[in-house]
């Protein structure tokens, strides 16, 4: 049946995606020891945070089999795909950064964030990388193997992410330099560097979410306009360059 609507590119219904992942649900595809670290974590109501994941996991494989056309529901799974990969970003972006203050921003709106307190937050982000390697792994694997995902569309994913990254490392290397000067310079040198990033900085970063929502638009519906891309981040990085030889100037005169 599966090899009938893949070839014919019909929709899935929700039961019929959730026996194409059963054995993923069953056991999720992570190594040893992280596996039994995630069924070892256990949240406030007595739930693992595999069962987390299989419950989220589950509304997910829903969200698809909603979408009225196979091509829908080809899209609708690569959306998925982008969201949990942002995860595994700022997770791989924010893991070194000792103070939480550096990052708290990037998930300060998300409701899962908001039920606990900032101190939590380090192990929170850990608890929702390993969802999203699940996630992204176990949607990949139904998408190439039903939803025609190629090796083009997974490089289209890969530039995705390698992008949001830059973006995260732009952030927040401005972030760390800001909370630095606090403890090792002047509190005003620190505020002429914040005020910069949000009169320059801030605006460059927002456009270049822009760009990866386009990409992302793109990844979903069609294929990325390299064209059109490469042209936009060129505009941005000549903007980057500048702020750069701006912060040296003033890291150089703070010291």
């Amino acid at each position: 049946m599966s090899f009938l609507k893949r070839f014919l590119k019909r929709p899935f219904t929700s039961a019929e995606l959730h026996e194409l992942s059963s054995q993923h649900l069953a056991k999720p595809p992570l190594p040893d020891s992280m596996y039994e670290a995630a069924a070892s974590t256990v949240g406030k109501k007595g739930v693992s945070l595999l069962d987390h994941w299989r419950k989220t996991f589950s509304m997910q494989l829903d969200e698809i089999a909603d979408q009225k056309t196979w091509q829908g529901q080809r899209a609708m799974l690569l959306k998925i795909v982008l969201v949990e990969e942002d995860w595994t970003d700022v997770f791989r972006a924010t893991n070194e950064i000792a103070s939480v203050n550096v990052w708290s921003h990037l998930v300060a709106d998300n409701e899962m964030f908001q039920q606990f307190s900032k101190e939590t937050w380090k192990g929170l982000v850990l608890q929702r990388y390993i969802m999203a390697l699940l996630s992204s792994a176990c949607l990949m694997e139904l998408g190439i193997k039903n939803y025609g995902i190629d090796n083009t569309k997974q490089l289209e994913i890969r530039l995705h992410g390698e992008y949001h990254v830059e973006i995260l490392n732009l952030d927040l290397k401005i972030g760390k330099i800001i909370h630095d000067m606090i403890d090792e310079y002047s509190d005003e040198e620190a505020m002429n560097v914040a005020g910069m990033k949000d009169d320059v900085i801030n605006p460059i970063i927002a456009d270049q979410y822009k760009v990866l929502a386009l990409i992302s638009e793109q990844i979903a519906h069609s294929k990325i306009d390299i064209e059109v891309i490469n042209s936009k981040m060129a505009a941005l990085d000549a903007k980057k360059r500048e702020i750069g030889e701006a912060l040296t100037s003033v890291r150089s005169t703070a010291a």
